[in-house]
């Protein structure tokens, strides 16, 4: 299931964007798909405490807490939704972009550019729900989804994944064979010979440390500084885009 929210203060706007999401979402018959209706912001919030949302697509002019507000908010939540803003102005568009945002629409939008950015967002998340990696460990094998996936570092010639939820995966492989099974997917950085990090999950890189988004922090090896910055801005631009007419 795919479960997505919308939040406008505008009754007009929440009702408009409600029924050109039903119609945009016709088109994924093989999903189920809940749609949350909030006119409050502050409701929006409540909600986002209690359970987790796919696809948000967020006013972002609304009273306090505002959309981009709202946005922190559920990234300071280490919720992993995909972010539609829906705005009247541009003003805020490199808010967005450091925000993660999916897609950035300026009202009024029409019904192409929203199934666009319904269609990225969908794909997005089907990604990140089914994408994967399965490492032959003692007595089996061991799945692990990349988005629980932080980095790994080598210890002689196994690899110590660390995890989301601070565990740690022990697996019996060198270094560049994990990152040869990775390496397909834009989010992996082999950060010397012996860290591979997932850029999705990175919230600051500094000249000393890469901070991921649990506060976890790893040694920055001084001659991969501008070289994994390069790659995560470049990341980063891969998940956004503008609609502006």
């Amino acid at each position: 299931m795919i479960n997505l929210a919308i939040c406008d203060d505008e009754e007009k706007e929440l009702n408009r964007t409600k029924e050109m999401c039903i119609n945009g979402l016709s088109a994924y018959p093989e999903h189920e798909i809940k749609i949350s209706l909030f006119s409050c912001s502050r409701k929006f919030l409540q909600a986002a405490r209690q359970e987790q949302f796919d696809i948000v697509l967020l006013d972002i002019y609304m009273p306090e807490p505002s959309g981009i507000e709202l946005a922190r908010e559920l990234r300071a939540m280490k919720q992993e939704c995909q972010i539609i803003f829906l705005t009247t102005s541009t003003a805020h568009a490199i808010e967005a972009f450091s925000l993660h945002a999916t897609h950035y629409l300026v009202k009024p939008y029409e019904l192409k550019q929203l199934n666009d950015a319904l269609a990225k967002a969908i794909a997005t998340v089907n990604k990140n729900q089914r994408a994967q990696v399965i490492l032959k460990v003692s007595g089996g094998v061991q799945k692990i989804y990349y988005k629980d996936f932080l980095y790994s570092e080598t210890e002689r010639h196994i690899q110590k994944i660390h995890m989301n939820d601070n565990n740690v995966k022990w697996v019996r492989i060198t270094s560049t064979e994990l990152f040869e099974l990775l390496s397909k997917d834009s989010r992996f950085f082999k950060c010397g010979s012996t860290f591979i990090v997932n850029m999705e999950k990175v919230e600051e890189i500094t000249t000393q440390y890469i901070i991921f988004e649990n506060d976890e922090k790893l040694p920055m090896l001084r001659r991969q500084y501008k070289e994994l910055l390069k790659r995560y801005t470049e990341y980063s631009l891969e998940g956004i885009q503008y609609e502006i007419f």
